[in-house]
């Protein structure tokens, strides 16, 4: 299978589903449509020979499954090799180019914190709803403005970003660091101005995270919640009861903002739909006594970019009301 002819084939596709022996699947519009073409065992030699490596090959027949990101002509793969009763399997996630998007929607807000120099900034949102590019875009905007250095880790690497004004170390998980948590250890001692994490996904990294951020580093992190109090609420339920005070106080000082975000299809048209936290003194307070779930009602009132999901989604326009109602239905 030529995977670079296929996606010059067919320029909306987003996935690739590969099972041996079985027809090739590619993801179009949001749509699963199936293939006469068939997968082999040769093209699974070729994904690790030619772009995944021996070491990946060995943690995939070790443990089942291994990840890793690769380019392939124009196009940034993100590769996840399986098992399935007994069968190599693999998911590919086409990578858009950043300069083939559309504008951000939220300009005012993207500039915004990415013009900060301290705190916690949080992309959130389900698997697929666009929360690496989304990152990947502030990347590149602090790196086309200002003079710093940005170390990101990830797992995989998925948008590669050259240094420009910025001096720019990308770290996969794995490969140049063991995890999260002790890459963001490493990072303070590496005199960065910026750290941006793929994922924070456990206390430990939490706790690394807010350390950063507490210490006068800029912390970009991705988060699986779907609204932003929620993540507020995650991150403390991480902790220990003994220390949930202690991480109330760090979020309520240091957390910058929030964005919980979602793509929402119509037709061969996907919308970007973003709910988003501004922490501001009354937020913050509510934050410290526990009372996070006020702080949609602060959200309404439209403040410092701030919207709940359910105003952006009555907000767009060219959307039918009827499209609209099966928006947050699906939220």
């Amino acid at each position: 299978m030529d995977i670079e002819k296929l996606i010059g084939d067919n320029p909306a596709i987003t996935d690739i589903h590969v099972t041996e022996g079985e027809p090739v699947t590619i993801r179009l519009y949001g749509s699963l449509k199936q293939l006469k073409e068939r997968a082999h065992d040769s093209f699974f030699s070729t994904l690790f020979e030619g772009f995944l490596g021996e070491e990946k090959e060995k943690e995939w027949e070790t443990r089942g499954s291994c990840d890793g990101g690769t380019t392939i002509g124009s196009c940034r793969l993100r590769i996840h090799v399986y098992r399935a009763f007994g069968r190599k399997a693999a998911a590919l996630r086409i990578l858009p180019t950043l300069s083939s998007l559309p504008p951000d929607p939220d300009k005012e807000w993207m500039e915004q914190v990415c013009s900060l120099e301290s705190g916690l900034v949080l992309v959130t949102g389900p698997s697929g709803s666009g929360k690496s590019t989304t990152l990947a875009r502030m990347l590149s905007l602090i790196n086309a403005r200002r003079p710093c250095h940005m170390v990101t880790l990830e797992d995989p690497v998925e948008y590669v970003i050259p240094s420009a004004k910025a001096l720019v170390h990308q770290r996969e998980v794995e490969m140049d660091v063991m995890d999260f948590a002790s890459g963001v250890r490493d990072a303070l001692r590496e005199d960065p101005d910026v750290i941006a994490l793929g994922e924070m996904r456990d206390s430990e990294t939490m706790s690394a995270a807010l350390t950063a951020a507490e210490t006068g580093h800029l912390v970009l992190a991705t988060l699986h919640t779907t609204r932003a109090a929620d993540s507020i609420g995650r991150i403390i339920h991480a902790f220990p009861a003994d220390r949930q005070e202690e991480i109330r106080s760090l979020l309520a000082s240091n957390l910058r903002s929030v964005v919980s975000q979602r793509l929402c299809r119509t037709g061969k048209e996907t919308r970007l739909i973003r709910e988003i936290f501004t922490n501001i003194p009354a937020t913050a307070h509510l934050i410290r006594e526990g009372k996070e779930t006020q702080i949609p009602s602060y959200m309404e009132m439209g403040l410092h970019h701030m919207r709940t999901m359910k105003q952006a989604i009555y907000g767009l326009r060219g959307i039918s009301e009827k499209e609209k109602e099966k928006w947050m239905r699906m939220i």
